[in-house]
């Protein structure tokens, strides 16, 4: 079943008669202001002296409504197959032309990353809101060598060590919602303060929707889109500052494959938030736009571990690890009686602690939920054992047929041919590293 969402931009912006859109989201706040955080972001922008243009303004505001309606429609409610949503999008932009000549593209884009049919109506902004952008507050002086994401999660970490480190003077850019992910990037973001001072600037952009936005259609909790919104966001930033054109998006290269465990999980169900072919469809929808801004992974080819390893801080590192966010889930331990922390079970979790066992000389102090993988026989029916007895068959059946890496790296989506051998690399030490700390570890059906 096809959901229909308007997105408003204000009263005065009515859905046409004709258009029996099935949810409405309002983009503009009670005093005539941009809402749901993208005005705080472009507030923080002028008030660093930079200005984005107005097409780096729509793709937020797009990506907004992107994430709102991926959270907010339920698969097990509107996917006929349980999985595949149709959603259709009314979106209001500057130059709608320039939209309409991307739709198939970004359709495509999108249904890569979450595995869903999109639609888009474009259509021009009301005339009382032609513009967001203003003069900023003093003149653009920044001296941004690079804007970085910094999501709070240990890949990130390492990416803002590295550059600060090299005497680089990124912009951090982060996107949160839950306390979780808000309050690593805080914590991270303070001490790198005390030990860097004016070596860096952060931009946090708190952007996300509640239930009740949307009470017809449930919720969804599988953030696929989510990659689309924190890009769209480094994108503005960016586009608005004069120094840099470059955004960083740094993700080890086991993590952005996601090749899948097994047959099972395959399609969206293994997330590509960072995949090289999204990051390369996110690149030409942004230079399509007319917007001068690149996304590159720079540790694409590297795992987590050689990440942690080659890291220009080590010491840092080590010291900073521990208040990093990696888990996918972590509140989810709040159903077992604990308060949200990392699980140590999820697949995201389980490449963590390989990586700093393999990257780090000191022991990772990391409070994980399962502490212990090797204590007991641990269920591969229930949360505990499900991944690890994955990664468990998926890291023997590569070392049986060490050939099939080749095969299993493209399965997630196409990749460039002239890197097909480095991707092929990088996962198979992945695998590896992961392995190691899974030596021991007892995973079977129980009962």
């Amino acid at each position: 079943m096809k959901r229909k969402i308007f997105v408003r931009l204000g009263r005065d912006d009515v859905k046409p008669a004709y258009d029996a859109a099935d949810i409405t989201i309002d983009m503009i706040d009670n005093f005539g202001a941009l809402d749901r955080g993208l005005g705080q972001l472009l507030d923080r922008l002028f008030k660093l002296g930079a200005k984005p243009s107005e097409a780096a303004v729509d793709l937020m505001i797009l990506a907004a409504a992107v994430y709102a309606a991926d959270t907010g429609v339920s698969r097990e409610r509107y996917a006929d197959d349980g999985w595949t949503r149709m959603i259709d999008l009314n979106v209001p932009v500057a130059e709608a032309g320039f939209w309409k000549n991307q739709q198939d593209h970004l359709s495509q884009m999108l249904k890569f990353l979450t595995g869903d049919h999109w639609s888009f109506t474009f259509r021009h902004r009301p005339n009382n809101f032609q513009t967001f952008t203003k003069q900023p507050e003093k003149m653009d002086l920044t001296d941004f060598t690079q804007v970085s994401l910094f999501s709070g999660g240990l890949d990130s970490l390492i990416g803002a060590i590295d550059l600060l480190a090299s005497g680089q003077r990124p912009l951090l850019v982060s996107h949160y919602w839950d306390g979780e992910a808000s309050s690593a990037q805080r914590q991270l973001l303070e001490v790198l303060k005390e030990r860097h001072g004016d070596a860096f600037e952060s931009v946090r952009a708190y952007i996300g929707f509640r239930k009740l936005d949307f009470a017809e259609a449930g919720s969804d909790n599988n953030q696929r889109a989510r990659s689309f919104l924190f890009y769209s966001l480094a994108v503005v930033a960016a586009d608005a500052v004069a120094s840099t054109n470059k955004v960083l998006i740094p993700e080890n290269g086991l993590i952005a494959l996601n090749v899948p465990m097994d047959a099972h999980r395959l399609g969206s169900l293994s997330t590509r938030t960072a995949h090289p072919h999204f990051i390369r469809s996110m690149s030409e929808l942004v230079n399509a736009l007319g917007i001068d801004v690149t996304l590159e992974n720079p540790y694409r080819f590297k795992t987590k571990g050689e990440m942690a390893r080659e890291c220009k801080d080590r010491d840092l590192l080590a010291e900073l690890a521990p208040a990093s966010m990696s888990c996918s889930h972590p509140a989810q331990v709040r159903f077992e009686g604990a308060q949200p922390q990392h699980c140590g079970r999820c697949v995201p979790c389980l490449i963590r602690r390989a990586s700093l066992a393999a990257g780090l000389v000191e022991t990772d102090t990391t409070q994980y939920f399962l502490d212990d993988l090797k204590g007991s026989v641990l269920d591969s029916k229930s949360a505990d054992g499900k991944n690890i007895r994955s990664f468990m068959f998926a890291a023997e059946n590569l070392r049986q047929n060490p050939g099939r890496a080749r095969f299993l790296v493209q399965k997630p989506g196409p990749l460039n041919h002239d890197d097909l051998d480095a991707y092929v690399g990088v996962y198979r030490r992945g695998m590896e590293e992961v392995s190691e700390i899974l030596r021991g570890v007892r995973a079977k059906h129980v009962g």
